[in-house]
C-alpha cells in the first residue's frame, strides 16, 4: 500500500458533522413526498376507489305488491375524470333481483311476486374502479302466513296414537319457530272437533282420539299487533 492511501492517512477526513445534518433534513422533507406520490399509486390507496356511505332501502319487508325506494351515498374514487375534480361522475346500477333495474341515486322499484330477493347496488368511476352493496328484501303472500301440519301428514290415525301438532308463521316481525320467542306474540286456539270440544291455546299441542272417526282441527292464530288471524284446517280418519 502507498503512502498516502492506507485507511488511518491523516489527509482522508470524516464527513463534517453539519454536512451530515443537513442530508438528515433533506431526507426528512422528502419523506411526506414520497409518501404522497406512494399513496397516489393505483390499487394503494382506498380513497381512490368508490366507496358506500350509506345504502337506505325501505321498505325490506312487506306484502306483495311492495313499493320500495332505495338510496345510495357513495363518495371516493374518480369522481369527474378530471384531475382537478368537479361534478360527481360515478355510475351507479341497482339490480333489484328480480330483474329490474335502476340508475340514479335515489330509485324506486315494485315487487309484484312474493319470495325473498337480493338488491345490489354498484357504483363505478370512469377509471373503471368499482363497489358494490347488497340489501335483502323480503315480499310476503300476506301479512301473517300459517302452516300447520302433523307427525301424521296423510291424515290417517290409528286408534290411540298421540298426534303432535306442529306449525310455522311468518311476517316481517315474525319468524315462529325459528325464533323460539316469537311464540309469545301470537294467540292460538286449536279446535279438536271431538265430542267433548276440546280445545287448546298452545303454539303446538298434542293430542289423542279415544274414539274413532273423521274429525277436522280448525285452527286460528292471531297476531294482536297487526290485527289480524289466519285459519287452516286438518282433517284426521282415526281407525283401528
Amino acid at each position: 500500500m502507498s503512502p498516502g492511501e492506507g485507511p488511518c492517512d491523516p489527509e482522508i477526513k470524516p464527513p463534517h458533522r453539519e454536512t451530515t445534518e443537513h442530508m438528515k433534513r433533506a431526507c426528512l422533507l422528502l419523506l411526506p413526498a414520497m409518501l404522497l406520490i406512494v399513496l397516489a399509486a393505483p390499487g394503494c390507496n382506498d380513497e381512490s376507489k368508490p366507496i358506500f356511505t350509506r345504502v337506505r332501502v325501505t321498505p325490506t319487508c312487506g306484502v306483495a305488491p311492495l313499493d320500495t325506494e332505495v338510496f345510495a351515498a357513495v363518495s371516493g374514487g374518480n369522481e369527474s375524470g378530471d384531475p382537478m375534480g368537479g361534478t360527481n361522475n360515478l355510475e351507479i346500477a341497482w339490480n333489484f333481483g328480480d330483474g329490474g333495474t335502476g340508475s340514479t341515486a335515489i330509485s324506486y322499484h315494485q315487487y309484484t311476486v312474493p319470495g325473498d330477493y337480493t338488491i345490489t347496488v354498484t357504483a363505478t368511476d370512469p377509471d373503471g374502479q368499482t363497489a358494490t352493496s347488497t340489501v335483502p328484501v323480503s315480499v310476503m303472500a300476506d301479512s301473517l302466513v300459517i302452516t300447520v301440519d302433523s307427525n301424521f301428514p296423510d291424515g290417517n290415525v290409528p286408534l290411540g296414537e298421540r298426534i303432535q301438532f306442529d306449525m310455522t308463521a311468518v311476517s316481517c316481525d315474525i319468524d315462529f319457530p325459528t325464533v323460539v320467542g316469537d311464540s309469545v306474540k301470537m294467540i292460538y286456539l286449536w279446535e279438536m272437533g271431538d265430542a267433548a270440544d276440546t280445545i287448546f291455546t298452545g303454539a303446538m299441542p298434542s293430542f289423542t282420539y279415544g274414539v274413532a272417526g273423521t274429525y277436522d282441527v280448525d285452527v286460528a292464530v292471531t297476531y294482536p299487533a297487526l290485527a289480524v288471524t289466519r285459519r287452516a284446517t286438518l282433517q284426521f280418519i282415526v281407525g283401528p
